[in-house]
């Protein structure tokens, strides 16, 4: 399992990190204990064209450390999922996460966060953007990025950059994408940075006859603070791809916006276009488009995300699978803890006719979530 053990590199090396920023005083920790309970409607349960009322438990237990200088968090948990009138065995969906931030020293800032997901339902993995080809069963997902910071002077700031993508199947198919990077950016005001990044793409295919692929990235980069609580960020260059003794040159380009606000409220917008792996785990010309939002009006929740993704083949995405995906909640606090609410989604494939891959669920919901004090995950 390839896949695994870069997980687990991952996870020592971000623990060094953090081990590595000394302490003056003592770390605080304190448990993550969650639990959400549903039962609604699926009308594609297992993707065979079957649905029926099903439930939904997902616990998740973990432990948030911290002190002036660094945090971390780890969390793991799953989603159970039972039919009652398909008489199936209950699929059980197994996750984990973990996120760093540390600031050794002044200058310094490094951060890290690694997400795992092994998913026996698919709509786990349609909800980041892989549909699963037929027969294909299982899948265990890895995505996660880390960023070492270091500002050398008041307007330069230089970064060593990582993200990992990897999707293996139960047939031992799949694909890896390892991404290392370096970047530059100088301060021109108090709202505006500019600068470039360099990133290496190395794209493993896991499998007989999978492709491997090699690309380099060249793009330039623009952060503006529009306002206190809204950000824009930018990128566009091209990437020179080589795959099996062909090359191609392909655009790339991405534009994200972040809004945030105070009591949980936030939201944000992005929009790709570039190199990755596609909504089927295959390296080439992948194109997205992301949004969510969460509102908080009194004791009432709002939450709504979704996507658009596309994917096919360098330089110009013929043979592009495309799949969307869309839910939302509204939501109602029964005291600090609790929450009830009424959830909906929809999951797709929009380059075939054929209603596979179609999925819809709308569901009632409860939540309990431990808090400590002020803080919110």
């Amino acid at each position: 399992m390839g896949v695994r053990r870069w997980a687990g590199r991952a996870a020592v090396v971000a623990a060094i990190l953090g081990a590595g920023a000394r302490t003056e005083g003592s770390v605080e920790v304190d448990p993550i204990a969650r639990l959400s309970l549903e039962g609604g409607y699926d009308s594609n349960v297992r993707f065979d064209g079957r649905g029926g009322d099903v439930g939904l438990v997902s616990p998740d237990l973990g432990l948030e450390l911290r002190d002036h200088r660094w945090s971390a968090s780890l969390v793991g948990g799953g989603d159970l999922l039972y039919a009652h009138r398909l008489q199936e065995t209950p699929v059980w969906n197994q996750r984990g996460r973990f996120r760093l931030h540390a600031r050794p020293e002044e200058r310094w800032d490094v951060s890290s966060d690694f997400s795992g997901i092994y998913a026996s339902d698919p709509i786990g993995l349609a909800r980041l953007g892989i549909f699963e080809p037929p027969g294909k069963g299982a899948a265990l997902l890895v995505r996660g990025r880390a960023r070492a910071a270091w500002r050398a002077s008041h307007l330069w700031q230089t970064a060593l950059t990582f993200s990992e993508h990897a999707v293996r199947w139960d047939d031992r198919t799949g694909a890896l994408a390892h991404t290392p990077g370096v970047e530059a950016t100088r301060r021109l005001g108090h709202r505006l940075e500019l600068g470039g990044a360099y990133r290496f793409d190395l794209f493993q295919g896991l499998g007989p006859g999978a492709l491997n692929a090699t690309a380099h990235e060249a793009v330039a980069i623009a952060r503006y603070r529009l306002t206190r609580h809204l950000d824009l960020n930018a990128e566009g260059g091209a990437a020179l791809w080589r795959s099996r003794g062909d090359s191609a040159v392909a655009l790339q380009a991405s534009v994200q916006i972040l809004a945030y606000g105070r009591h949980g409220d936030g939201s944000w917008i992005q929009l790709r276009h570039g190199v990755g792996l596609g909504l089927t785990a295959t390296p080439g010309l992948f194109d997205s488009l992301e949004a969510a939002v969460t509102k908080n009006i009194g004791k009432l929740v709002l939450h709504a995300d979704g996507g658009l993704w596309r994917s096919g083949e360098v330089p110009w995405g013929a043979d592009a699978v495309v799949g969307y995906g869309i839910e939302g909640e509204v939501g109602w606090r029964l005291g600090q803890s609790v929450t009830v609410g009424l959830g909906a989604s929809r999951f797709a494939r929009a380059d075939t006719s054929s209603s596979l891959y179609d999925r819809n669920t709308v569901g009632l919901r409860l939540r309990w979530e431990l808090r400590h004090g002020a803080r919110r995950d």
